[in-house]
């Protein structure tokens, strides 16, 4: 028995060699290649569902981030720059001081305009003296040669008269009377000398003085010599006389009304005296301008975007020192193509997104249509106001936005990935039961980010299922093979 076990294990492993040997040297099958596969298999694809819904109609616009309120700091005077108290990044308030001068030169200006001004105040203050004294020295000047002449002409009155008791009596007044009118004469020649010399009034307001005292002094001798006269007697030699005082005493008020020019002199003493202080005013405060100039202050608040010189550099008018922007303002400056510009109005609704922040969306509005478009892009600029508390956009970030212009309800919404485009034909691949596709000629007439609205009719329904992806290689009854995303 076990003889014979042992023969048939001999001849079943003998069979295996040789049907395993004659297997190796059969011919092998080539293997299948990617065309083959997919003809067997179907081409890999992947699907979406054709659903209804609302679809908003968009306009694309891109473009870059700017700022309403930004300003370039610059200087009005040159100088040398002796601080700079903010740095990039850093707050600014309105108002505050961001640069400053050396103000060494400015101070100095200052305190010589001021004392130009204190020298003017008193020149004018002196002119107006001047001209007080003046004028109460020429009138009390009239007034007296007035009374002199007027006591002149009555004494020649009297002495034309034949002689009576009573001439003596007039002499004898008179002389009093000139005697009087020296004194005060004589006290006003010795004040104003005093004064001339102090530097006080005018050597001219003196030398009307000294001609009163003078012709008062004359005057009292003549009436001392009258009376003389009048005792001795002698009426001819009183009437020249008397007639001799009547015209000095004409040619005394004659002297004292052309001394009243001085008045006229004094005015204009004042005059220009008040001009000169005008003047030295409008130095301090040129002055005073040029030194608030070394304070360069910013006009907004905001944040310091950029600082373009540092302490110690000599800087002229106009140059840029820095620049402030005030986050608060920042919008969306877009183009629009002229296709499109039709559709677009002020108050419309922007998704924006920035390249530099990505996977967030702002929500934006137009602000601004501009009236000109470009001759050469044919684009038209708007302006897009964006809603950024966080103020984390910065001006020169690039941004894309869809501007909102209309909503379509309830329409059938064809995934966008799922037109085909060949030889200026646009298509859709429906899947069948069979897992065979079928093409639809479509045309599309509005699209946004992720479907299609077609034009109607069309023998596409919603729940159908097309081909988003691996449809460039499909033919109408192409087998495919769907593939699921994990």
């Amino acid at each position: 028995m076990r003889k014979t076990i042992l023969i048939g294990l001999v001849l079943a492993v003998a069979l295996g060699g040789l049907f395993m040997a004659k297997a190796a040297r059969a011919p092998k099958k080539p293997p299948l290649n990617t065309q083959q596969i997919q003809a067997r298999d179907g081409i890999p694809v992947r699907t979406s569902t054709i659903t209804n819904g609302d679809m908003e109609q968009t306009v694309e616009v891109t473009g870059d981030i700017d700022a309403l309120d930004k300003v370039m700091l610059s200087a009005k005077i040159a100088g040398r720059v002796s601080n700079v108290y903010k740095r990039e990044g850093e707050g600014v308030s309105l108002g505050e001081t961001i640069i400053t001068l050396d103000q060494q030169d400015l101070l100095s200006n200052l305190q010589a305009a001021r004392g130009g001004l204190e020298t003017a105040i008193a020149r004018l203050s002196q002119a107006k003296t001047n001209s007080t004294v003046t004028k109460i020295q020429t009138d009390s000047a009239i007034e007296q040669a007035q009374a002199q002449l007027n006591q002149a002409q009555a004494h020649l009155a009297v002495v034309k008269q034949p002689n009576r008791s009573q001439e003596r009596l007039v002499a004898e007044n008179a002389v009093a009377e000139a005697k009087a009118r020296l004194d005060n004469a004589e006290a006003d020649y010795k004040r104003n000398k005093s004064l001339v010399q102090q530097g006080a009034i005018a050597q001219s307001s003196f030398d009307v003085v000294d001609s009163q005292y003078r012709v008062a002094k004359t005057q009292y001798e003549s009436a001392v010599q009258r009376l003389s006269l009048v005792k001795e007697g002698g009426r001819f030699e009183d009437i020249q006389q008397a007639q001799a005082q009547v015209l000095t005493a004409k040619e005394a008020l004659r002297s004292a009304k052309a001394n009243a020019s001085q008045n006229m002199l004094r005015k204009e003493d004042i005059k220009q005296a008040q001009a000169a202080l005008e003047q030295a005013k409008a130095s301090v405060a040129l002055a005073e301008q040029q030194l608030s100039y070394s304070y360069i202050k910013s006009p907004i608040s905001g944040m310091m975007s950029s600082r373009l010189t540092e302490p110690g550099q000599v800087i002229s008018p106009g140059q840029a020192l820095g620049e402030v922007v005030d986050l608060g303002s920042i919008f969306f400056k877009g183009d629009v193509s002229e296709n499109s510009i039709a559709d677009v109005h002020k108050g419309q609704n922007v998704r924006v997104t920035i390249d530099a922040i990505p996977g967030k969306t702002f929500a934006g509005h137009i602000d601004e249509i501009y009236p000109a478009g470009s001759t050469t892009s044919r684009n038209f600029p708007v302006r897009i106001g964006i809603n950024d508390t966080s103020h984390t956009i910065r001006p020169g970030m690039f941004a894309r936005g869809e501007i909102i212009i209309g909503v379509e309800k309830n329409i059938m919404l064809v995934p966008k990935d799922a037109v085909d485009q060949r030889k200026g034909t646009q298509s859709v691949f429906t899947v069948g039961q069979d897992k065979t596709v079928k093409r639809h000629i479509v045309t599309v007439v509005r699209e946004n980010r992720d479907y299609v609205q077609i034009q109607t009719p069309s023998d596409l329904k919603e729940g159908d299922v097309v081909v988003t992806e691996g449809r460039q290689n499909l033919q109408d009854g192409t087998k495919i093979q769907v593939i699921e995303d994990k």
